[in-house]
């Protein structure tokens, strides 16, 4: 599924490219700070961050796909500042949200700002059922899915790519 551009009073929600990608590597993949919780490892180069990319890139073309994702940028200058996403997480029969910001522009509420604007496009397509969870080490990752107006469901944990495990708070949010 291919998005549109998303526009909020300070983002723009665009398609990401494979042309981002040293944009994106510089701005977050990168960066420790920014990765330490999430499922993927700390990219060393440009090149894994355009692997990734290609695969964005493939899933906005397959109209069946059930996992996109979309960059966020800067209304003002259109400077990519981070990315957020969805995919369909069968065991749960909800959409799961998740997001990635530059360290530079964590705490101006811009991920919440972006999600809030990702979760009303999807749900005026029809899409109403979402989850989202978040290391509980990192209480402001769950912040921004309050913010959003998802409740707290249940503990768990999740994995990672590198065999890394995490507890975690799981949020839901049913869209009328």
């Amino acid at each position: 599924m291919k998005l549109p551009v998303i526009e909020t009073e300070r983002l723009l929600l665009t398609p990401l490219k494979v042309s981002d990608a040293e944009r994106i590597f510089h701005g977050w993949t990168s960066d420790p700070r920014v990765t330490k919780f999430m499922t993927y490892t700390t990219h060393k180069s440009a090149e894994e961050t355009e692997e990734w990319l290609k695969s964005v890139v493939s899933n906005a073309r397959d109209e069946g796909c059930k996992h996109f994702d979309t960059g966020i940028r800067l209304k003002e200058n259109e400077k990519l500042i981070g990315s957020c996403g969805v995919y369909y997480k069968p065991e749960f029969d909800r959409w799961s949200l998740g997001y990635n910001i530059a360290f530079d522009y964590w705490h101006k509420g811009y991920t919440s700002e972006a999600m809030k604007a990702l979760v009303d496009y999807l749900s005026g397509i029809g899409i109403k059922r979402f989850i989202a969870d978040h290391a509980t080490d990192n209480p402001n990752s769950g912040r921004v899915m309050e913010k959003i107006g998802m409740k707290f469901d249940h503990m768990g944990s999740y994995s990672c790519y590198d065999g890394r495990e995490f507890e975690a708070k799981y949020y839901i949010m049913d869209m009328k």
